[in-house]
């Protein structure tokens, strides 16, 4: 799963990421080192017709849904358009991240870990949300990040992982003009294991108000 996240870039530098030389949107507000669900992460969209960045509440649930809302979205459920997924699945997004954390061992004592892009570039995530413009920060409108089985060695630290498109499969996924059909392909191709690079970071990271500028540095 993806449960926490780093994002200690300006805005400007996501969206190069993505090729944009211009786009909607200022989101402000600082790096966050230890991003976690039930804040206001920095998403790409084109949610209106034109390249954006915004913040979005992380945790999304449909009106009929009393349980916690969802943070991931497991991938064969998205693939099978499940009741919960229809809706958002022509609502897609791009979560850019300088990597993100899982944790092993035993409850109580486990160990954190930053898993990272070698290159050191953002990674692109695949996610869904019920949010548009002018909408209110409520799990109703809410962001999740999609998530497939883990492979190759990335596996012995945790078994699920976020989809990480490369950019020119992120800008067709964030096209509203893309069938769903033709979007849910995309997902089939994420960039490989091969491509990340992972260490431990300090047990401090597993305080959500960590957000220290060496919350992702190696121990």
């Amino acid at each position: 799963m993806c449960s926490r996240f780093s994002q200690r870039e300006a805005g400007a530098v996501y969206a190069n990421q993505m090729g944009w030389g211009q786009y909607v949107g200022d989101p402000g507000s600082g790096p966050k080192y230890n991003v976690s669900p039930g804040t206001m992460p920095m998403v790409l969209h084109r949610l209106s017709g034109e390249p954006a960045v915004s913040r979005i509440f992380w945790g999304y649930s449909p009106r009929w849904h009393e349980k916690s809302p969802a943070i991931n979205a497991r991938l064969d459920t998205v693939l099978r358009q499940s009741p919960f997924w229809k809706p958002v699945l022509s609502r897609r997004i791009v979560v850019p991240v300088d990597g993100w954390f899982e944790w092993t061992g035993e409850q109580g004592v486990k160990q954190p870990w930053f898993i990272h892009p070698k290159d050191d570039r953002p990674a692109l995530l695949a996610g869904m949300t019920g949010w548009e413009p002018g909408s209110d920060d409520h799990p109703n409108h809410g962001m999740t990040i999609i998530t497939d089985d883990g492979a190759g060695g990335m596996v012995d630290i945790h078994d699920r992982r976020p989809i990480a498109l490369a950019p020119d499969d992120a800008n067709a996924w964030v096209d509203s003009g893309l069938s769903v059909d033709d979007a849910l392909l995309l997902l089939s191709t994420p960039r490989p294991e091969s491509e990340f690079g992972w260490w431990k970071v300090s047990y401090k990271i597993s305080n959500r108000n960590y957000q220290s500028p060496d919350a992702t540095a190696p121990i």
